[in-house]
């Protein structure tokens, strides 16, 4: 059966008072330059639209391209899901010669579509762009995924193409799956797939002969750690992430060995949630199923909102690993602090103008500084000193001030280190954090310069 063009579906909204049958109390939402609201995939086109006595919108998916048992599979899937109650699924109901449209296309005029209710949000990769900065809501979107997955793993049925651009967050934080094309249920059992899920997120032996409850085992796994993985490091979205990835490219996922992903994790490792959900991932693209272990491990701590105590609590646990020598869980936590938002600075006891960003972009120079865990790059300290000074920061104007004096990653400057760290007691530096400045005149140019005393040095 050969179906309409997409140009012939528009025109067909655009009358659909009467070219709907039962449904003729639905009208097309129409978008800035005047057309439908749509989107296109591979075999559909998706039309918003509105039911004019209630107000509700709704998704009308109309199909663009045969597909062998699609009417019979979407009977059996709106029976299973009809009595599914879950805020992870859209109620859908599918119409046989429900749309008329006047095709060129086709010898038929009546063509069959799918109702939905339309679910208003973000599909995760757009989520996760406009986030990147944020990781309170990176590390949120990780545990409300892994929350999903929990019960997803636990169901008769499988939504068979799990990927971000089928996982809508809403508003609210709900997430939603959407497009049920590849829906296993269990009346379809011993049928082959009609999709076998998209490169980069099924597992790489998956076929169409490979169709049961499973299906969705490696997405959920492939899609929870490499979550948690971006929450942690969100650079690793800007390095590896794109519109048809989370991190894993199809290749990557046929040798595992010679993915430049891999190496790039094993800061992560210091985090035992990322390993236990990396863990699950190495048993899943073992197996290629997860039935041998609890769906109780795909469970993560729901994290507390940044609140600038929380940040410095976070950031004195990374000053008492350096004490004692954990330079590696140091330097993780530094790194997720700088990776937060920019936020409103705080006042709190001992600590003035700060938030967690200007605390891990400090620590950071600390770290670069002294040769900690990283090796010892004065120019990389001075970056980071230098953003967290410009935020005037105190404890980041008198480190910043010790490499203009020192003439550490910068050209020798007492006269700027001077004003730095008469600017880092203007916003209230305490010094007995790092022993005393003292000031004795130069002969030289008459001026009163800040000395360099043994027991003083770059601070936390």
């Amino acid at each position: 059966m050969n179906y309409p063009l997409i140009s012939e579906y528009i025109e067909a909204m655009k009358s659909a008072e009467d070219n709907f049958k039962e449904l003729s109390y639905l009208r097309p939402v129409l978008g800035d330059d005047g057309l439908p609201v749509m989107s296109a995939g591979g075999f559909s086109v998706v039309f918003k639209m509105k039911d004019e006595q209630s107000g509700k919108f709704y998704a009308v998916k109309c199909f663009t391209k045969e597909q062998e048992g699609r009417n019979e599979s979407y009977k059996l899937i709106a029976d299973e899901l009809e009595y599914v109650s879950s805020n992870y699924l859209t109620p859908i109901k599918y119409y046989e010669n429900e749309l008329f449209v006047d095709t060129d296309n086709s010898e038929e005029d009546e063509f069959p579509i799918l109702l939905m209710d339309w679910v208003e949000g973000k599909t995760l990769d757009i989520y996760i762009k406009e986030n990147i900065n944020n990781q309170y809501a990176l590390e949120m979107l990780a545990y409300q995924f892994n929350k999903m997955a929990a019960w997803l793993i636990t169901q008769p049925f499988a939504h068979g193409d799990l990927k971000p651009d089928n996982i809508i967050m809403k508003e609210d934080g709900q997430l939603v799956l959407v497009d049920y094309d590849g829906i296993y249920v269990p009346a379809m059992k011993g049928q082959k797939a009609r999709e076998i899920g998209s490169p980069g997120f099924r597992h790489p032996s998956r076929t169409e002969d490979f169709f049961d409850e499973h299906i969705d085992d490696f997405s959920i796994a492939s899609i929870a750690f490499a979550l948690k993985a971006i929450a942690i490091k969100p650079i690793l979205w800007n390095e590896f992430g794109g519109n048809d990835r989370l991190l894993f490219i199809e290749n990557d996922l046929h040798d595992l060995s010679q993915s430049k992903v891999i190496p790039a994790l094993q800061p992560l490792m210091t985090d035992k949630e990322f390993c236990k959900l990396y863990g699950i991932f190495m048993i899943a693209w073992a197996k290629n199923d997860l039935s041998q272990i609890s769906f109780k491990l795909l469970n993560i701590e729901k994290k507390q909102k940044e609140t600038v105590e929380i940040a410095v609590l976070r950031y004195l646990k990374g000053k008492e690993c350096v004490y004692n020598g954990d330079f590696a869980k140091a330097y993780q936590i530094f790194e997720a602090l700088a990776q937060l938002s920019d936020s409103k600075r705080e006042t709190i006891e001992g600590l003035n103008n700060v938030c967690g960003k200007v605390l891990g972009e400090n620590g950071l120079g600390y770290m670069y500084a002294k040769g900690l865990f990283v090796n010892q790059d004065f120019s990389k300290a001075l970056y980071w000193f230098k953003k967290a000074a410009n935020s005037d920061f105190p404890m980041a104007l008198f480190n910043l001030a010790v490499c203009y004096t020192k003439g550490e990653g910068i050209e020798k400057d007492e006269k700027e280190g001077g004003r730095l760290f008469n600017l880092a007691g203007k916003f209230g530096f305490a010094l007995a954090y790092t022993g005393y400045i003292d000031y004795e005149d130069n002969p030289n140019s008459g001026r009163s310069v800040p000395v360099i005393r043994p027991n003083e040095d770059y601070t936390l």
